[in-house]
């Protein structure tokens, strides 16, 4: 009993302040009146009203409405209102599943009083977006338009959005595809946010002090509109990073600063992937140098939260894609033991690139390409023969986020294997996380082993590495240890 009230009383009590809080919003904006003043504002506020044809429950349905459809009154009747709209047929509909808002400076406060409270419950999120909508076009009707006012609209859209909402044209939401799998979604235009950006703008111009965290939110909200998404191109990526970067590098207010520092690293990574694919190490180099800034600015304002940590690991995961700062490919590496001498390449053109041995056995040579061992994009630096000549590994940037390690056989044309995949258990667990970030550490002497350190998280990255051995005929994982590096080194003689 004690957890069904601790968590159904707060329910209770908040649903009653909403309820007082309309009444006494209404009560104030229509003063009490037996007759509302026509061209009022009207709000619909269950999930669904209905409308009828005459000012009786008893008459026929003539349509059914959600929450937050905004009407015009054109005349009252008792407890029925007659209700105008674009689209709708004049009709009927309860008072009591309304509320009404006439013209004036009052009930325009009001209305963004009530929109702001409601915007902070599900359940009359919607409410509350169209009483904020309608709130900024009184004012600005009034050429006193309120910069506030617009990024609480868009903040309110957006979370709209963000419950499930995939479709409000009024509002300024448009329906999109879903990722593959799951159904479309709601995406926000920002129309809110252009607006208050333009007015901040008017007011700094005037010579007015405007709020700094109220532009950092506008300026936030603007590039979640402009950026719904991760970019995909070249240029999108590299101007949405950029954006994403500058203000978590500026911004003060804590909730910008953690939008920000997500976006900016989410956007690197994927900039980061195509600078190595591209040669761009230079570029990649300056990447992660701002990536790792921001990262701290962030760490520093915000110590108690995530965000800085993340950011920062991202740029470790762009300081692992850069490798030894040389380019992805070609890249080679050589063993000799006795009279045998073997090299590997990885050479080519991106998107068609091959792993090539060449075997030099006394005065024979032989350069064969493994044509199943095809190799998308190395970390620079990362390929390793084994002593013995017969494995090569090396880490692939598989995606922005994982750097993963994969081995093949030289003896035979086999393809090349994620050792994730090989060894499952607790390293192929490490493959379903967010980020994984791989380095390896070398080939036993007699190259039957092979050791590397694995980081996976999905939120922040953990205490230490996990170090691993793996046997290179079978990718069993052998040994892995976080703390005992003696018998890691040991194993790996």
């Amino acid at each position: 009993m004690k957890e069904i009230a601790r968590v159904f009383v707060p329910r209770i009590l908040f649903a009653l302040a909403l309820s007082l809080l309309i009444s006494v919003a209404c009560s104030v904006a229509i003063g009490e009146t037996p007759a509302d003043p026509q061209g009022s504002d009207v709000f619909t506020t269950p999930r669904e009203a209905l409308l009828r044809e005459k000012p009786s429950l008893q008459t026929s349905i003539v349509g059914k409405l959600p929450q937050g459809t905004r009407l015009t009154l054109a005349e009252s009747r008792g407890s029925f209102l007659r209700v105008e709209g674009p689209g709708l047929p004049a009709a009927w509909i309860a008072r009591d599943v309304v509320v009404i808002f006439p013209a004036g400076a009052g009930p325009t406060r009001d209305l963004v009083m009530i929109g702001r409270t409601f915007g902070r419950n599900d359940t009359n999120r919607r409410l509350a977006a169209a009483m904020l909508l309608r709130a900024s076009e009184r004012l600005r009707e009034a050429k006193t338009p309120d910069a506030e006012v617009e990024v609480l609209l868009g903040e309110t859209v957006e979370s709209l959005a963000a419950s499930g909402v995939t479709s409000a044209k009024e509002l300024g939401l448009v329906e999109r595809p879903g990722v593959p799998g799951s159904g479309p979604r709601g995406v926000y235009d920002g129309s809110a946010f252009g607006r208050a950006l333009e007015i901040l703008a008017a007011e700094g111009a005037a010579g007015r002090a405007t709020p700094p965290a109220l532009r950092e939110r506008a300026v936030a909200g603007s590039l979640r509109a402009r950026y719904p998404e991760r970019s995909t191109s070249l240029q999108a990526l590299q101007e949405e990073s950029a954006a994403w970067l500058q203000l978590a590098q500026t911004a003060e207010d804590p909730d910008v600063l953690r939008s920000a520092a997500d976006r900016a690293g989410v956007a690197s990574l994927a900039l980061g992937r195509y600078y190595l694919a591209l040669g761009k190490t230079e570029d990649l180099a300056k990447l992660e140098e701002r990536v790792r800034a921001a990262g701290g600015r962030v760490r520093t304002l915000s110590p108690e939260g995530p965000p800085g940590v993340r950011l920062l690991s991202r740029a470790a995961i762009l300081h692992a894609i850069r490798g030894n700062g040389a380019a992805s490919f070609p890249q080679e590496a050589k063993m000799s033991r006795g009279s045998l001498e073997r090299s590997i390449r990885i050479e080519g053109k991106l998107g068609a690139l091959q792993l090539v041995v060449e075997t030099k056995a006394g005065a024979t040579r032989d350069a064969q390409p493994r044509k199943a061992a095809i190799p998308i994009l190395p970390v620079p630096g990362s390929l390793k023969i084994s002593p013995d000549g017969k494995s090569a590994a090396w880490v692939e940037v598989a995606g922005p986020s994982h750097l993963v390690p994969v081995m093949t056989s030289l003896d035979r044309d086999e393809p090349a294997r994620e050792i994730a995949f090989l060894s499952s258990g607790r390293p192929m667990r490490d493959r379903d996380l967010a980020h994984m970030l791989t380095a390896l550490s070398g080939y036993s002497k007699d190259g039957q082993r092979l050791g590397l350190s694995i980081e996976a998280w999905n939120d922040t990255p953990g205490p230490a590495p996990r170090y691993s051995i793996v046997s290179v005929a079978t990718g069993e994982l052998l040994y892995e240890t976080s703390k005992d590096m003696k018998s890691f080194e040991r194993l790996l003689q």
